[in-house]
Order: C-alpha cells, then sequence, then structure tokens
C-alpha cells in the first residue's frame, strides 16, 4: 500500500481555478500593460471614447444609450473599468498617464492609517496581504 493509499492520507486531486481567477489574473495584467505602455493605452481609450461617441450620433446607438441609461449591469461595469484601469485613462488624454499614476501614489502617501490601507489594496488585487 503507497502512502496515497494508506489511511489517512488523501488522494492526490487537481484544483482548476475559478472562472472569476481567471478573470482576475486577466484584469490585472491589462493593469500591468496599461502602466507598461502609457501611450498605447491612452491612445486606446481615445479611440474606443472616438467610436463610441460616433455610434451614439446614430439611431441605433441613440437607442442602446437611452435602453442602458438605468442599468446596473452597466454602473457595476462602470466600476470594473474605473478599478481595472486604476482610474487612470482620460478622454481628453492631456495627463500622462504615469503622471496620473504618480498623483495616486502621493495622494495615497497621505492616508492616516498608511498601512492598514495598503494591506487591503493589496489584498483587494492579489488575494492576499503582503
Amino acid at each position: 500500500m503507497t502512502d496515497a493509499q494508506s489511511p489517512g492520507h488523501a488522494s492526490p486531486r487537481v484544483v482548476l481555478g475559478t472562472p472569476q481567477d481567471d478573470l482576475a489574473s486577466w484584469l490585472r495584467e491589462a493593469q500591468i500593460l496599461m502602466v507598461q505602455y502609457p501611450a498605447a493605452a491612452q491612445a486606446l481609450f481615445r479611440a474606443f471614447v472616438a467610436e463610441g461617441r460616433r455610434f451614439a450620433k446614430t439611431t441605433e446607438g441613440r437607442r442602446w444609450r437611452d435602453e442602458l441609461a438605468s442599468s446596473e449591469l452597466i454602473r457595476r461595469g462602470r466600476v470594473v473599468w474605473e478599478v481595472g484601469t486604476l482610474n487612470l485613462l482620460e478622454e481628453d488624454g492631456e495627463t500622462v498617464l504615469p503622471s496620473k499614476l504618480l498623483d495616486a501614489v502621493v495622494q495615497a502617501a497621505g492616508v492616516a492609517e498608511l498601512e492598514p490601507f495598503l494591506s487591503k489594496l493589496f489584498e483587494s488585487l492579489w488575494g492576499t496581504s503582503p
């Protein structure tokens, strides 16, 4: 009888990640890419905004806007967008992304209870405390 078969030893098993784990991983990767390539991220965001504005001028676009205006899914999607992009992208694109990131770091440095704040932030981003 092997150790795995003996009483008191659990059989090996495969544990698959949840779809949420995969999604969180993808969002983290997108954040990293955005910070690594800020000019490309800002240009892509401006292109999305421009395309959305063009679509909003069409009959179908106005219909979708009216239909989705009070959507809970859209509200939640906006929260995901703002957290996922670290709220660093701007429609006008005047502010350079690293400058906005630096502004966020400076604001965070002013938080009175910095260590608990950072621990909570780290846990929410990576799923564990530092």
